[in-house]
């Protein structure tokens, strides 16, 4: 694999430069920008995964979802000498996507991305961001935006007491209290944190496995359904086979908990962490991704992503939650008002999202008389289709479809 967490980025520009590079760099304001068609550098997919330490920017993402292409190209921008950004892109037609997803773009390289590319694809009329953390303002190009998701990120402390000390007073004691109690129940409890070279892949697949086994009855027991997909499964194990980092909670033998993340430069992102419900009373969930982060930072990650979905506990291990950003960019105005059915979708899509977020998290916040009707509304609504849910046949794990209930 490419993740190469411990190497530093080069910082001269000569020993960044490739061969296979296209045109002469661009200079864009305050940058020094070049292109190459067709290709991804090995500087380039490093420099990916130390600037951005997010698995769906990172170069093996797209190889493993079947993105990665001879039509991918990349974008490097230099400042006095140093890679400050890389974008992945794919051309069609008329439009510009771009691979790279779940990173945090400053206004400035927004810029000077679009006019890099504006300049050298003459045919192109749109460039779309499909999952970004957008620092900007008011755009120097017509733009259309709206928020989707988030992504929960935590930044980690040199040492687990420091993190420790920097969680609020209530989660220490719900940490103290739920952890004592849990030991003095199963004296013969034991957490322990894996490499991936130090967990034979029977022993990965097993544990997956298990875990998606707890995460599916632990939603079940709330009336929903986990979205468990095969392809995504083969995914997870083929990352964790080569980045990843597992913790297990084991009691008599047997395991009740655990976690699997993966590392991205100096960065872990939570992929899986799930515990047995029946051990729910002892706040294993929670205690269980409290004890991964804490081998994040051992391992001496500078942050933990935790992704998407607003969770209690998120919140209470002190992640913040960064907006994503779907962003479409317009060559001009005249390009853009021709596209009225593009401009109409993108504006009630983002409208109906706001509204659809507004209805499942926002309007549960606000205390006057016409949110709270509302929220019992929904509540209601969620109730009645989780329980027409529940009245499913459990479906199998995705693994267990492929390749038989009683596989090993």
């Amino acid at each position: 694999m490419a993740h190469l967490p411990d190497a530093p980025v080069p910082s001269s520009m000569a020993s960044l430069r490739s061969d296979d590079a296209l045109a002469l760099p661009k200079v864009s304001g305050q940058f020094v920008t070049e292109i190459h068609e067709g290709s991804v550098p090995a500087f380039a997919a490093t420099a990916l995964d130390h600037l951005h330490g997010s698995l769906f920017a990172s170069l093996r993402h797209l190889q493993l979802c079947d993105e990665f292409s001879a039509a991918t190209c990349t974008w490097v921008c230099y400042q006095q000498g140093e890679i400050c950004g890389v974008l992945l892109f794919r051309l069609e037609p008329q439009r510009l996507l771009v691979l790279t997803e779940m990173v945090s773009l400053p206004q400035a390289q927004i810029e000077a991305f679009t006019h890099a590319v504006l300049a050298r694809y003459p045919q192109v009329k749109t460039i779309v961001f499909n999952a970004v953390c957008v620092k900007a303002g008011d755009l120097a190009y017509p733009s259309l935006r709206y928020d989707f998701s988030e992504n929960y990120i935590l930044d980690l402390p040199d040492t687990a007491a420091a993190y420790l000390a920097r969680l609020g007073k209530s989660t220490r004691k719900t940490i103290h209290s739920y952890g004592n109690r849990l030991r003095r129940d199963f004296p013969d409890l034991c957490w322990r944190a894996y490499e991936k070279d130090e967990l034979a892949p029977a022993a990965q697949r097993a544990l997956v496995l298990q875990l998606q086994a707890f995460k599916r009855a632990s939603m079940a027991a709330r009336h929903k359904e986990a979205a468990i997909d095969a392809t995504d499964t083969r995914r997870l194990l083929q990352l964790a086979s080569e980045c990843g980092l597992f913790g297990i909670a084991t009691v008599n033998g047997e395991v009740r908990a655990g976690s699997v993340a993966c590392r991205i430069g100096a960065h872990y992102v939570m992929l899986l962490s799930a515990a047995d419900p029946a051990l729910e009373n002892y706040r294993l969930g929670l205690l269980a991704c409290y004890w991964s982060v804490c081998d994040c930072i051992a391992r001496q990650a500078r942050q933990c992503h935790l992704l998407w979905g607003r969770y209690q506990y998120k919140s209470q291990l002190q992640a913040v939650p960064h907006a994503l950003t779907r962003l479409t960019l317009y060559r001009s105005y005249r390009v853009m008002f021709a596209m009225p059915a593009e401009v109409f979708k993108i504006v009630v899509t983002g409208q109906l999202i706001r509204c659809h977020r507004w209805l499942l998290y926002d309007v549960h916040d606000n205390a006057d008389c016409c949110s709270r009707l509302i929220a019992a509304t929904v509540n209601t609504l969620r109730g009645w289709r989780r329980r027409q849910g529940s009245q499913k046949p459990e479906p199998l794990t995705p693994l267990e479809t492929q390749h038989g209930k009683n596989s090993s």
